[in-house]
């Protein structure tokens, strides 16, 4: 019983977590996860993300996308 106690407060904490997080922008998740991990994958995945995001921004704000499918997706994107 003590492990179904334990499995139900790691998804409470989980629950949180994604709640805290939700309507933050993705760029400043990915700082935080930047500024605050220790491993090295986690930092360049993060930077990798954001040169990402920086193009889609850019893309955005010059009208690159034709299509009216590619440029919602990338407004959904930019503002997650």
């Amino acid at each position: 019983m003590l492990h179904g106690s334990k499995a139900v407060k790691t998804q409470s904490s989980n629950f949180e977590q994604l709640c805290f997080s939700i309507g933050r922008p993705l760029a400043i998740l990915l700082e935080e996860v930047q500024q605050s991990s220790h491993n090295p994958q986690l930092i360049e995945a993060a930077a990798q993300m954001l040169e990402g995001l920086q193009a889609f921004q850019q893309a955005n704000e010059t009208g690159l996308s034709k299509s009216n499918k590619t440029s919602t997706a990338i407004y959904e994107i930019l503002t997650k």
